[in-house]
């Protein structure tokens, strides 16, 4: 666990493998990170709110996620001489995780904003999304930069989420933002 300088990661998450957060990035209580197939690169900036829950899942099947997820979340994590400090239960030696060998690494840029209760497996995010409460975007998609994902959309087949889209409504309707996201860029704010 890397954690760059200006982060704050609340004593309640859980973090597990080789997870590397970015400067100012925020993680709040109840939130899920798990590097079980590869490593996650977080970037700067970003915001992951309660009960949202990171995973690169390398090639466990959708029952061994479900499974281990139940099993995270009747536990709680581990304390050591009475501080609520969580042991990081995934030892990372070398390139190895419980015996694995370390697959792909997820990616996931700067100020992105996850809302409670999101679902990521995606591998590669840009930078300036929302992912809105209880969204879930799967392994094979990837998220280009300033998009949104609506409260309860599902993004689980294959695809490239284009620059600026907006996914919402029951049937995961799509559309391009008129407003482009305003970027925090070293210091200075820049409209893309």
């Amino acid at each position: 666990l890397k954690i760059s300088k200006g982060s704050v990661v609340c004593a309640e998450a859980d973090l597990r493998g080789d997870i590397t957060i970015g400067s100012n990035t925020i993680i709040h209580p109840k939130v899920r990170i798990f590097a079980y197939g590869g490593p996650i690169v977080i970037g700067d900036g970003c915001l992951i709110e309660e009960q949202t829950v990171i995973i690169n899942r390398g090639d466990l099947t959708d029952e061994d996620v479900v499974k281990f997820l139940k099993e995270t979340e009747t536990r709680p994590p581990q304390t050591r001489g009475g501080r609520n400090t969580p042991l990081r239960s995934l030892q990372v030696q070398s390139n190895y995780v419980c015996g694995r060998l370390l697959g792909d690494t997820m990616v996931i840029g700067e100020y992105n904003f996850f809302e409670v209760g999101a679902y990521i497996e995606s591998m590669k995010i840009g930078g300036n999304n929302v992912f809105e409460s209880k969204s879930k975007v799967g392994r094979n998609v990837t998220v280009g930069n300033g998009c949104v994902v609506s409260v309860y959309c599902e993004l689980t087949v294959e695809e490239d989420l284009e620059n600026f889209s907006v996914v919402y409504g029951p049937g995961n309707q799509r559309r391009k933002q008129q407003d482009k996201p305003m970027v925090i860029y070293r210091g200075s704010l820049l409209i893309t």
